[in-house]
């Protein structure tokens, strides 16, 4: 099952009874991008003397905070936040994970990550750097610097990994797929325009080593428990495929391969964000389940959507 668990984590690091809608909910953060875990020490451990730093959301951008939680076998062995910011031109997220453990299943963990990243004309997202920052015993950091000019991205890691995978991925497919942050918050924006586009094609994904792709498909319109109701939300199909940079012995089998992870999404009219609220995923009788329990947007015209469990 450590191929199950990977892809969950994949797709984290990658979101009451009728949830209260209110214009004045609690004071929110002014930066709410700033209120993650560990945005003071992003550039704590740094590689070089450059820093990395992450702009106020401007004028106009939306802001957004979502907590999840993560079930298995009905235990809740997992917690992320992703808070950050969007506007016309520019983006930036942040987001954790800590589980756990459980057993051989689930290794204990504590990750964090940021990423910063610019919005084409086209509403193409493009990210500048991603730093992930693992908290266990080899404290391993991973630092990515884009080049957008010269279409190429750097990538250090402390300490190295043992091995880029058989065949690893080259530097187009490395370049050429979103950063684990930015593949959440593009899968939120993709229904823009055309809701039918939420659910189809391929997002191509890039976490430092492994290159996959997310292929979606629809199922339709249905409900999913979220925020502590079942609640109506837009269904999808999300096939993990393997692309380049992955060990035999991480590669999933063909029951892996063949199940699909069951993404359920919500629209918020006033942040135009198809937000993922739920994910499941059942092989072998092996379930495993992560769930919104808390969100916070903030439009552009300064509606506050408030939503919590």
């Amino acid at each position: 099952m450590k191929q199950t668990l990977s892809l969950l984590s994949g797709l984290l690091v990658l979101a009451l009874p009728t949830p209260a809608l209110t214009q004045s909910p609690p004071p929110a953060p002014v930066n709410v991008i700033d209120q993650g875990r560990h945005m003071a020490a992003l550039n704590d451990q740094t590689f070089g003397d450059g820093t990395y730093v992450v702009p106020p959301a401007p004028d106009g951008a939306t802001q957004f905070a979502f907590t999840l939680k993560g079930y298995v076998f009905g235990l809740r062995l997992i917690k992320a936040s992703y808070l950050g910011y969007e506007s016309d031109r520019t983006y930036a997220a942040y987001t954790d994970m800590r589980t756990s453990g459980l057993g051989a299943l689930l290794k204990k963990m504590d990750i964090w990550a940021v990423t910063r990243g610019r919005i084409a004309p086209d509403g193409a997202m493009r990210p500048d750097f991603h730093v992930q920052q693992n908290t266990d015993k080899k404290n391993r950091r991973v630092e990515m610097n884009y080049d957008n000019a010269a279409r190429t991205i750097d990538v250090a890691i402390v300490p190295p990994l043992g091995s880029q995978g058989v065949p690893p991925a080259s530097p187009e497919q490395r370049y050429g797929a979103f950063d684990t942050i930015t593949t959440l918050l593009h899968m939120a924006r993709r229904g823009r325009g055309d809701a039918a586009d939420l659910c189809r094609g391929r997002v191509p994904v890039f976490d430092s080593k492994q290159h996959y792709n997310l292929r979606l498909e629809p199922v339709g319109d249905g409900r999913a428990k979220f925020l502590g109701d079942t609640q109506p939300a837009i269904h999808c199909h999300a096939f993990y495929e393997p692309v380049a940079g992955f060990d035999p012995e991480d590669l999933p089998d063909a029951e892996e391969a063949g199940t699909p992870v069951d993404v359920y999404f919500r629209y918020y009219p006033s942040a135009d964000l198809h937000v993922p609220v739920r994910f499941s995923y059942k092989v072998s009788g092996f379930t495993a389940i992560i769930k919104m329990s808390e969100l916070v947007l903030i439009a552009p015209d300064g509606t506050v959507v408030h939503e919590k469990a």
